[in-house]
C-alpha cells in the first residue's frame, strides 16, 4: 500500500498544568489540543531482518490500524504526546508465548534534525523511539542506527499511561524537556514518525503499522 501525504506539523500547546495531570488521557486539558490525523501503512515485509518472518508473513495481512490521531502539550517542564487509534479488539497483556499485545511508538531523530525512519536510522542519524506497550505504563525507550540494531536505554526520563474506552487505545507518553535524549527546546520542531501494533493480528518487533512519511512535532510557544 501506498500513501502519498504531506508532512503535518503537530503543534504542542504550553498548558499550566503538573505532569501528573497531563499523563492522565482523558485529563481536560487535552480538550484544548490540537489533534492531527496521522495515516499509517503496513511495514513492507521485505524489509524484515528475518527470512523466516519474510517468509510467513509474505501472504498475511499486516498493518491493522490505518490512522493514528496525535495531540500534543507542554507544560513549562515537560512534552506529553497523546496517541489515539481504533482497537476493537484490544489485547491487553503477553499471557503466552503467541500472544501479543498492543503497543505504540513515537520515532524521533536522535539528533533532533534528519530522521530516517525507513531504515530505524543510520550511524550518522540515529533514532530514538519511545514505546508503550499494554499491560504496563513503564515505557521503554530504543536507539537505533538502521535496521535489526535497536537496543534498550537502561536509564531514561520517559514514562507513559494508557486507558481503552468504548473500543479505541489513548496511550501518553512524556518526557522533561531537559532530559537526556533527542533535544526538546521550547519553540523547536523535532522530526517524528509513529507506529502502532495491534497484538491480536500478531503484530510485533518489525510487523506494525507505521507512518511512511516523517512529520514535525513544535515543542510548545
Amino acid at each position: 500500500m501506498t500513501v502519498t501525504e504531506q508532512p503535518v506539523l503537530v503543534a504542542s500547546r504550553k498548558v499550566r498544568a503538573a505532569l501528573d495531570s497531563l499523563l492522565e488521557p482523558d485529563a481536560k486539558e487535552w480538550a484544548k489540543a490540537a489533534v492531527a490525523s496521522i495515516p499509517l501503512v503496513p511495514t513492507p515485509v521485505d524489509r524484515q531482518p528475518s527470512a523466516y518472518v519474510r517468509a510467513s508473513w509474505s501472504e498475511r495481512p499486516r498493518g491493522a490500524v490505518s490512522e493514528i490521531a496525535v495531540s500534543t502539550l507542554t507544560n513549562a517542564r515537560a512534552l506529553a504526546v497523546r496517541l489515539e487509534w481504533e482497537a476493537p479488539r484490544p489485547s491487553r497483556r503477553i499471557s503466552d508465548y503467541n500472544v501479543y499485545a498492543d503497543a505504540c511508538a513515537v520515532l524521533f531523530a536522535r539528533d533532533g534534525r534528519l530522521l530516517e525512519h525507513e531504515t530505524m536510522g543510520s550511524p550518522g542519524h540515529p533514532v530514538e523511539g519511545w514505546h508503550w506497550r499494554a499491560g504496563t505504563d513503564e515505557a521503554f525507550v530504543i536507539n537505533a542506527t538502521g535496521l535489526g540494531t535497536a537496543t534498550r536505554v537502561k536509564a531514561h526520563s520517559v514514562c507513559a499511561s494508557s486507558r481503552w474506552s468504548e473500543g479505541r487505545w489513548q496511550v501518553v507518553l512524556a518526557r522533561p524537556l531537559e532530559a537526556d535524549g533527542v533535544p526538546l527546546a521550547k519553540r523547536k520542531k523535532v522530526p517524528v514518525a509513529f507506529a502502532v501494533w495491534t497484538g491480536v493480528a500478531g503484530e510485533r518487533a518489525g510487523l506494525k503499522s507505521y507512518s511512511p512519511q516523517a512529520h514535525e512535532l513544535q515543542v510548545g510557544q
